[in-house]
């Protein structure tokens, strides 16, 4: 018990640490927050003769996704946004139109080696049109087996860390030799209600509480609408009642600028990515040798690939595609990092206007994919 209690302090306090020393340290911004949870978590995950609560984590990640959902929803301006990113929305969809082809080939090659071979799917089309929190969340919603879901973030965390290395070091130059070169655009602060929060802590605490329980009210409207239609907790509907009421309240302007909706949920991700990599044992990844590590490899590589490949058709600049890259792949936390490496932080505001969008549709595509095949 007391174990289980460290844990749970360890997981809320440690992400509180990293956002303090995100502040103060250079190094700590250039890895990336939540980088450093997701590592943390995995040593965790992986100490020799040390097993943390299984269930703690997963309750965990449950509710941060549920509530970071509509939180990160609440301050996208989505019609500004679309009008603001129309041109690297286009390489946007084209990273997706890629995601979506390879999870078809990965159903087809890999469907009867592999069960829920249609879950797995759509959880691997939300991870890499959105984030993480949309393949928990789509995993959620099929009911998909624990092992199963331990196993793709897993390998996702392999296979999608080799490609964040590519882009911090050499993809700049690697991908300059096919894609044409843009001229940097002129760096701006992004823009996020949060920014008008009230500096005082009682000021901060009323908005974190007012934006956390305008979350939960929606993850309980969706709960109440999942019974009334089911008569059960139907988990896709959850899903997608949240996700829908998130968008739908962002077109409100007093909830659009609730200060500390985007800060809050930023927190919770991290909080999730702590216990996500906590989840990740390797030793069990590498005992199983499931065919799933190999799903999710074609599809991180794959679609990456279909994405430069219609970018050099289409003739995309190279900064446009790898901050959509990064944007359908990793999502906003992970913008700032690569923008830095590729030298033109004015393309941050976009990638976290495309990484938004991507979180607002991950978890219709991913499921919508499943529901159809």
């Amino acid at each position: 018990m007391l174990k289980t209690i460290l844990l749970l302090a360890f997981l809320l306090s440690f992400p509180l640490l990293i956002l303090w020393t995100e502040g103060k340290s250079k190094v700590v911004r250039w890895v990336s927050p939540i980088i450093i949870c997701y590592l943390v978590g995995i040593l965790i995950g992986n100490i020799p003769g040390f097993h943390p609560d299984r269930r703690l984590l997963e309750t965990t990640t449950m509710i941060s996704v549920v509530l970071a959902i509509p939180l990160l929803l609440f301050s996208a301006n989505l019609p500004v946004m679309l009008k603001q990113v129309r041109p690297a929305l286009f390489s946007f969809i084209l990273g997706i139109v890629g995601v979506l082809s390879c999870a078809f080939l990965a159903f087809w090659i890999f469907g009867d080696r592999v069960s829920q071979a249609d879950a797995v799917s759509g959880m691997m089309i939300g991870v890499y049109t959105g984030g993480t929190q949309n393949m928990s969340a789509i995993g959620m919603a099929l009911d998909v087996e624990e092992e199963v879901f331990v196993l793709l973030n897993s390998a996702d965390i392999v296979f999608s860390g080799i490609y964040f290395v590519f882009l911090l070091t050499i993809g700049k130059r690697v991908l300059g030799i096919f894609l044409p070169r843009k001229k940097k655009q002129a760096e701006q602060e992004v823009e996020q209600a949060d920014e008008t929060a009230s500096s005082e802590s009682k000021g901060r605490i009323v908005h974190v509480l007012s934006g956390l329980a305008l979350a939960s009210l929606m993850v309980g409207i969706s709960v109440g609408i999942s019974f009334l239609i089911t008569g059960a907790l139907a988990e896709p509907i959850v899903i997608l009642g949240i996700t829908t009421l998130g968008i739908a309240a962002s077109f409100v302007r007093k909830v659009r600028n609730l200060p500390l909706t985007f800060s809050t949920a930023n927190y919770l991700l991290l909080v999730f990515a702590l216990a996500m990599g906590s989840t990740a044992n390797f030793a069990e990844l590498l005992a199983a040798s499931s065919v799933l590590f190999w799903i999710c490899g074609f599809m991180v590589f794959g679609s990456i690939l279909l994405h430069f490949l219609l970018a050099i058709i289409f003739r995309v600049d190279r900064d446009t595609f790898i901050i959509s890259s990064t944007a359908a792949i990793f999502g906003p936390p992970f913008i700032g990092p690569v923008a830095n490496a590729i030298g033109n932080r004015g393309i941050i505001p976009i990638g976290i206007a495309l990484g938004l969008i991507g979180y607002a549709i991950g978890n219709y595509l991913g499921l919508g994919f499943s529901f159809v095949f």
